[in-house]
């Protein structure tokens, strides 16, 4: 839907959009229900009331009981004054009657004829009416001032009035629930469904809300430890294959020891050191897949500028950017061999690296930047998996690394509650930036 007849994103709107459409209606309802079956109040003030019943009332008495009537009339309220008269007023036409006059007709019924005295002013009450009893006799009545008073209100106000009140009440009440009891479970499923990582392991979430709400969170959580189970296994299965290739490895290398042509020895050697150094890496990845951290404080730019000092010295050319002093809370190892990874990366391909480090609102920032050919866009992604080498994106065809440095220092960004991403750094080159959270004042 577009335009004004868009619904509601969340489902607590949609709630209270169908409440507030079904409420309305229901009183709406009810209102022309009452509204239909209410009394129909003849046009003019409630004082005609009183003049038609007390007409009524001598029309109906014998012409000697008559004046008795009329005295008691008078003397029971002063606002009208009553009296008899032999001549009968002349019929007057319909036409020509005021509207005073049908009212007070309409009121009396068939049988009496009514005229209106002239009103004091234009659209004013009139003075009073002359009657033409159903025997012909003549009736006179006089109104005086402030006799006419003002009609009571009408019970519809009352009724408009508790109507919206009780809507009111009603919305406020049923959006309450719909927010607390529907909305905040699903929020929470939301939440942790965005959240759900390998790298971590986060506790189970609250089954509780509506039966489907509930089923959702019971199938999320077995969802999670099958992968979790999955994950573990692999990793297991993993550690032990490169755990046990060690050894034929160094039974092979043995064996080379006794080929006797220089050059197929020194091939099968360097195919065997790459071969150990495989295992290793894979080995180490695993192992700092299971590893626990051993979090505390620690100067982070003091961390980033003896990285960069080290790898200066052995002849590249690195250097930082960045404040003097940043304390950060987090594994000092893990973190000091996340960011040696990605200076490892960085001086293979490129010749000028600068670790920068900044400290921003809301994380620390460390990038590390080079000038080498960069990393196409379709394939940073794909590059933050294991073993996956970035040799052919960067244009080398060289046999250098096993794809484990972008994993691993992405694995400990996950654990410090961080994010690891690839961007292009102008004019040419690739810069990664490791967003790692501050720690908060009271740690």
């Amino acid at each position: 839907m577009t335009g004004l007849f868009r619904r509601p994103a969340r489902i607590g709107s949609q709630i209270a959009l169908l409440v507030v459409g079904v409420i309305g209606l229901l009183y709406l309802i009810l209102a022309a229900t009452f509204v239909l079956q209410a009394p129909r109040n003849r046009p003019g003030p409630p004082a005609f009331e009183t003049i038609a019943t007390i007409a009524k009332l001598i029309a109906e008495t014998p012409p000697s009981l008559r004046p008795g009537i009329v005295d008691a009339a008078n003397k029971a309220d002063e606002h009208f004054r009553f009296a008899l008269s032999d001549t009968a007023p002349p019929a007057a036409a319909a036409a020509s009657r005021s509207m005073d006059a049908d009212s007070m007709a309409q009121r009396l019924g068939n049988g009496f004829e009514v005229s209106s005295h002239q009103p004091p002013a234009e659209g004013g009450p009139p003075r009073g009416f002359s009657f033409r009893l159903p025997d012909q006799t003549g009736l006179n009545v006089q109104i005086m001032a402030g006799a006419m008073g003002s009609p009571p209100p009408r019970p519809f106000s009352v009724l408009v009035l508790a109507t919206i009140v009780l809507v009111g009440l009603n919305i406020a009440a049923l959006t309450l629930w719909a927010s607390r009891g529907i909305t905040a479970p699903l929020a929470r499923f939301a939440s942790a469904a965005e959240e759900f990582s390998i790298d971590r392991d986060p506790s189970p979430l609250r089954e509780e809300g509506p039966v489907e709400v509930r089923t959702a969170a019971r199938a999320l959580n077995r969802l999670r430890d099958r992968i979790h189970a999955m994950f573990a296994d692999r990793t297991r299965m993993l550690a032990a294959i490169s755990h046990d290739l060690r050894t034929p490895i160094t039974r092979m290398r043995l064996r080379v020891e006794f080929i006797e042509d220089d050059t197929l020895r020194g091939q099968f050697t360097r195919d065997l050191q790459h071969m150990d150094a495989m295992v290793q890496g894979a080995l180490s990845y695993l192992r700092d897949a299971n590893r626990r951290e051993k979090r505390g404080a620690f100067d982070l730019s003091s961390l980033l500028q003896t990285i960069a000092d080290a790898f200066s010295d052995m002849g590249n050319a690195t250097h930082y950017d960045g404040p003097r002093r940043v304390v950060m809370i987090g594994d000092t190892q893990q973190i000091e061999r996340a960011v040696t990874n990605l200076v490892e990366n960085a001086v293979r391909y490129g010749k000028d690296v600068a670790i920068q480090l900044r400290d921003d609102t809301e994380a620390l920032v460390i990038e590390v930047a080079d000038d080498g050919p960069g990393i196409p866009e379709a394939d940073r992604l794909r590059l933050l998996e294991p073993f996956t080498r970035g040799d052919e994106a960067r244009g080398r065809i060289d046999s250098e690394g096993f794809g484990l440095g972008l994993a691993i220092a992405q694995s400990i960004a996950a654990a410090h509650d961080g994010k690891l991403t690839l961007h292009e750094n102008e004019p040419h080159g690739l810069l990664v930036r490791l967003s790692l959270p501050r720690p908060s004042p009271n740690a």
